[in-house]
């Protein structure tokens, strides 16, 4: 187990192990994702397809992932134009393994959608939020 605070001998590990974000993710979708949060993730463990077992953190990760591309992508107006890039995006941070893109894409979808819908904090609704 990892100390609480990352030590000199540890913060490497620390350091690969936490999740990594993209370029576009802001303070401002960091403030905003850190106000959705636990309506994100209540909203995904009552209506997300929950079949692909995966960690809470790997959940939370992808969520947040969704959140924030609804805030940085503004000018995409549905999911099938947002998702190949927000799937390059995901890749090119090293997700593989239990957070390969087939994994997480349903969790992404689902955050990016609900971010912009009734409640959502990520901008203006311009999809319905069902998945």
């Amino acid at each position: 187990m990892l100390p609480t605070e990352p030590t000199e001998s540890t913060e490497p590990i620390v350091r690969a192990l936490a999740p990594r974000l993209p370029q576009w993710w802001t303070p401002a979708i960091e403030a905003s994702w850190s106000r959705a949060r636990t309506e994100a993730i209540n909203d995904w463990r009552h209506h997300g397809d929950r079949s692909v077992p995966m960690s809470a953190a790997i959940e939370e990760h992808a969520l947040a992932f969704g959140h924030g591309a609804r805030s940085a992508m503004p000018h995409h107006t549905s999911w099938e134009a947002t998702s190949a890039e927000v799937e390059v995006d995901w890749i090119r941070l090293g997700n593989v393994g239990p957070a390969a893109w087939d994994k997480v894409a349903a969790l992404v979808r689902h955050e990016w959608r609900r971010a912009a819908g009734p409640g959502g904090d990520a901008g203006p609704s311009l999809e319905p939020a069902s998945t």
